[in-house]
């Protein structure tokens, strides 16, 4: 395990450790009831995958009042991203199709801190251990250049992320219909998984190039996961197999009922 790894487990154990202070804090304070909810259910829309990645992308989540400081919410949604490539791949391969799809999907369990909020849940100061779930997988139809052979192949990708973590947010209720939801931290242990396949006739010491090509622009493309998700052993097999960081931030508008 790296150091910067460790380094991270170790912020977040402490964060847990915080939440729990506060959680069993805020049971012990009993003489204060917050106020009843206005409704019990939230709808919201989570525009942030559609701008930063592609217009396609649509997620919602659905918020359930428990009791006066807790609800626990469940998010599903479709995604796209964009392309790492435009035509060719390594100057081995080149692109003649592609499709490609995702989806997310999240469980949360708020608890909202009744000594720093005065109005009912669900507005105000939360924290939440989360649980999360990504998969991706893409498939381009390929020609292979400079072959005397069939130059017909296929490059398949399957990726998936399983997140498990703690947030700090805010969530505001206007006119005690509309909200509008901050997840402002959220650090997480996740675990990346999956990996790329090429069939055709492709020359074995060539895929390494073409490993090589897609771990340089997955670095380029995403610079702010570096190598704490595409390791260097990705870029010589094409398969992802680690333990390391995750983070969680969004932005949610929604309707209160």
């Amino acid at each position: 395990m790296t150091e910067p790894m460790i380094k991270y487990i170790h912020t977040l154990v402490i964060f847990v450790f915080f939440i729990s202070t506060c959680v069993a804090a805020e049971k012990k304070d009993t003489a204060n009831a917050p106020p009843r909810p206005f409704h019990k259910n939230v709808i919201k829309f989570n525009p942030t995958p559609m701008l930063l990645w592609s217009s396609k992308n649509l997620t919602f989540s659905y918020e359930r009042v428990i009791n006066r400081r807790q609800t626990m919410a469940f998010t599903a949604g479709y995604l796209e991203f964009p392309a790492l490539f435009k035509d060719t791949i390594a100057n081995l391969l080149s692109i003649t199709g592609r499709s490609k799809w995702g989806i997310n999907l999240a469980f949360e369990y708020r608890f909202y801190l009744a000594k720093r909020n005065s109005r009912p849940v669900p507005d105000g100061v939360y924290l939440a251990p989360f649980a999360s779930f990504y998969t991706y997988h893409f498939t381009n139809n390929v020609d292979v250049l400079r072959t005397q052979l069939d130059s017909a192949g296929m490059v398949r990708g399957n990726f998936y992320i399983y997140n498990v973590g703690v947030e700090l947010g805010y969530q505001f209720v206007f006119w005690k219909r509309f909200t509008l939801d901050l997840v402002l931290i959220g650090p997480a242990v996740s675990y990346y998984g999956g990996g790329v396949d090429v069939t055709g006739n492709v020359n074995v010491e060539k895929l390494k190039d073409f490993n090589a090509d897609l771990y340089a622009k997955l670095k380029e493309k995403y610079p702010m996961i570096g190598d704490f998700v595409v390791n260097k052993s990705f870029g010589h097999n094409g398969k992802l197999d680690l333990l390391s960081v995750g983070f969680r931030y969004l932005v949610q508008v929604g309707v209160h009922f």
